[in-house]
């Protein structure tokens, strides 16, 4: 069936509309080149805090803080609970709390946290005991 010259001109018109508003759009609302600036997002340097068993609230030393995308970015809890992980951020991660000492200080349930820019530091993590 063929398309009258009407029909095809109404068409032309259409695309042609379409191609001269999308500059239009951009110039007054601008294209995003950061994803981080439409999601408000500052990137952080550094996560910090004390890992403490929750029903004693006493410092737990021996415990592997890592961030749960890799195993290269961790660290060792001391004998006062403190752990500082040295790395930059460029988005919010999740650490992972674990007991890799056995039974040398109690033995603790692994633990998540959601970590964001805003609560990078002085983390308290509190560990639930293994109950036997």
């Amino acid at each position: 069936m063929k398309q009258s010259v009407k029909s095809r001109l109404k068409r032309a018109a259409i695309y042609l509309l379409g191609f001269s508003i999308t500059p239009m759009f951009s110039a007054c609302y601008g294209v995003p080149t950061n994803y981080d600036d439409i999601y408000d997002f500052d990137p952080f340097d550094d996560i910090s805090g004390t890992v403490m068993d929750r029903k004693t609230e006493k410092p737990i030393p021996g415990i592997k803080v890592r961030v749960a995308s890799s195993e290269d970015i961790s660290a060792i809890t001391d004998a006062n609970g403190k752990f500082h992980i040295n790395h930059s951020f460029n988005h919010n991660v999740v650490i992972f709390a674990e007991d890799i000492d056995g039974n040398a200080n109690g033995s603790y349930w692994r633990h998540r946290t959601d970590v964001t820019n805003e609560n990078n530091t002085n983390l308290n993590i509190f560990l639930l005991p293994e109950e036997k």
